[in-house]
């Protein structure tokens, strides 16, 4: 894990100037850190993320297309943010997502390395008993597909079979709702959809107890990628984009491609009680700045 103090944070924030410190795919975000008090209530209600300013955001004008089609905001257009919570000691995800057509073979593919150790992670070459141990063990691929329940059956979910438990409730739970617009009507739709996942550094097919939990500690680098596969004219292909949040390709199953994210402090200035929109922090002034 790679760690950075605080007296270092604005100067790191001066080398995104030149891209990431660290090596990894694309320019180097944040992960907000809620307070214990404003932690996200997961309801569907997209006022809980309120206080997280845009520099904490991957919008879709800035997502890759890994076909390298241009964006059209009118065809897809997203708003993702990421945070942490040290003391319930979970990473939350929220998605915004507009779309000309919404078919329910459409979700984020997300990949974690939480201890930020890369490599490859599934898709051994050492035989199904490796297999069996190690895929989404040290990193992980989750779908994330609800408010859609997904034509493979589930909300969320660990592609890989022996780490399913890590995938559902309790150490993943969502919740979301249709904005506008309903999945499978051919229709321009709308949804929002927020997620918490308890984080792991090592998944063991036999459950929680044989897995070793992730723990927060600010200023440190964690890894990421989240995929959306945009299938408008036909569901079971990616026949229009595949979006990326960093543009790494062969995340699917590489930690290498993943970007970085910095756990970053809590911001100055947010509410005493419940989230509402706030001025930017010193923090966030730094960031924005560049």
């Amino acid at each position: 894990m790679k760690r950075i103090n605080k007296i270092s944070i604005a100067l790191l924030v001066s080398a995104l100037m030149v891209g990431s410190a660290f090596g990894h795919q694309g320019e180097m975000k944040f992960m907000f850190q809620f307070p214990d008090h404003l932690t996200p209530v997961l309801d569907g209600d997209m006022s809980d993320w309120d206080i997280v300013s845009d520099v904490y955001k991957i919008k879709a004008e800035t997502m890759f297309n890994q076909f390298g089609a241009p964006m059209d905001l009118s065809d897809f257009n997203a708003s993702l943010i990421w945070g942490y919570n040290i003391n319930d000691g979970k990473a939350y995800f929220s998605a915004w997502v507009a779309d000309d057509y919404i078919n329910d073979t459409e979700k984020w593919s997300t990949t974690t390395d939480w201890d930020h150790s890369g490599g490859i992670f599934r898709g051994f070459d050492q035989g199904d008993d490796f297999e069996t141990r190690w895929a989404s063990a040290q990193a992980q691929r989750y779908d994330l597909a609800g408010p859609i329940f997904s034509s493979s059956g589930y909300y969320t979910r660990i592609i890989d079979g022996t780490k399913a438990w890590a995938g559902t409730s309790p150490y993943v739970e969502w919740a979301g709702q249709f904005l506008r617009g309903d999945v499978n009507t051919q229709e321009p739709a709308e949804m929002f959809g927020e997620y918490s996942i308890v984080p792991f550094d090592d998944i063991h097919p036999d459950g929680a107890d044989q897995s070793v939990q992730h723990n927060w500690v600010e200023g440190t680098i964690v890894g990421i990628e989240v995929n959306w596969g945009d299938k408008d004219a036909d569901p079971g292909s990616y026949d229009d984009a595949y979006w990326s949040g960093f543009g790494g390709v062969g995340a699917s199953r590489d930690a290498d491609q993943f970007g970085d994210y910095l756990l970053a402090p809590i911001e100055e200035g947010l509410p005493e009680a419940s989230a509402t929109g706030v001025e930017a922090s010193t923090w966030g002034q730094i960031k924005s700045s560049f």
